[in-house]
């Protein structure tokens, strides 16, 4: 004679007699596979006036064995990547800089391994991970909440020591309560000492363009710090269209600009 099964007898069961599946609440969760391992090497670079390379090589030893290879095969592709020309004092210049690449080691469908680009370090200024906003404490606006960019110009000496910092937009209108922001942001600069730029082997006394975007919002004033940095370095597609317009035309308006390294090689995800 069947007696009535509680829901813990049903549960045993489950596990005792053939054919009968497991519980789905008692399912294994499938665990999420390491990330594949990174290697971050630093380059230094010398283009000509054109943006093409006249020189890459290596700084820094490698670590292990396996980096070696990853550094032997990365600088073999970067003496074919292009840069952005440079001219200097309205001639074309070779220009010296560094960069720092992220190769990690991915599996292949044939159960190999191979070497993918994961992306330039673009040395963000206070990175702190990609969901990180850092709120400006202290501060306090009056006017819709939106996005507003600053662009500020930084005319340093050879030694890359700040001496003059001004707004390269002086016509940008912000909500009231900015103006804060913006005098805590010009004394930060000053106290910025800069990689020297280097301009056919020699230090030169240049200018830069700083970009720094704010979003006002109920809590306070934000700044997205992977949308700042220094012209040169930050990635213009995550701005908005009249942004990188403006950023441009204050490059433009700039004749002792700094040498621009901007890559034009699409780098990401390619293997090497």
């Amino acid at each position: 004679m069947l007696t009535k099964r509680t829901p813990a007898t049903l549960l045993i069961l489950s596990f005792l007699l053939p054919g009968m599946v497991p519980s789905p609440c008692l399912a294994a969760k499938p665990v999420a596979p390491p990330p594949p391992p990174t290697f971050t090497n630093r380059i230094e670079f010398t283009t000509e006036g054109d943006g093409r390379v006249r020189e890459a090589k290596l700084i820094g030893a490698p670590s292990d064995a396996t980096n070696a290879t990853i550094q032997q095969a990365l600088l073999k592709k970067a003496r074919d990547w292009r840069f952005e020309p440079f001219a200097w004092q309205g001639k074309p210049a070779a220009t010296t800089f560094t960069r720092f690449v992220d190769v990690e080691i991915v599996p292949t469908t044939s159960g190999g391994f191979a070497l993918r680009v994961k992306g330039i370090n673009k040395n963000k200024f206070a990175y702190l991970g990609e969901a990180s906003i850092p709120k400006e404490e202290g501060i306090t606006y009056e006017g819709k909440h939106g996005q507003y960019m600053m662009l500020f110009r930084v005319h340093t000496d050879a030694e890359g020591w700040p001496i003059k910092v001004e707004r390269a937009a002086p016509d940008n209108r912000f909500p009231k309560g900015m103006d804060a922001l913006v005098a805590r942001k010009e004394a930060m600069l000053q106290g910025w000492r800069q990689t020297p730029a280097i301009v056919e082997g020699a230090p030169v006394a240049c200018s830069r363009i700083y970009v720094m975007q704010v979003r006002p919002d109920k809590i306070g004033l934000r700044i997205r710090d992977d949308e700042q940095g220094w012209y040169n370095d930050i990635d213009m597609s995550r701005l908005l269209p009249k942004e990188v317009e403006q950023a441009r035309n204050a490059m433009a308006a700039t004749p002792d600009a700094c040498p621009p390294p901007r890559i034009v090689t699409v780098l990401e995800g390619t293997l090497l």
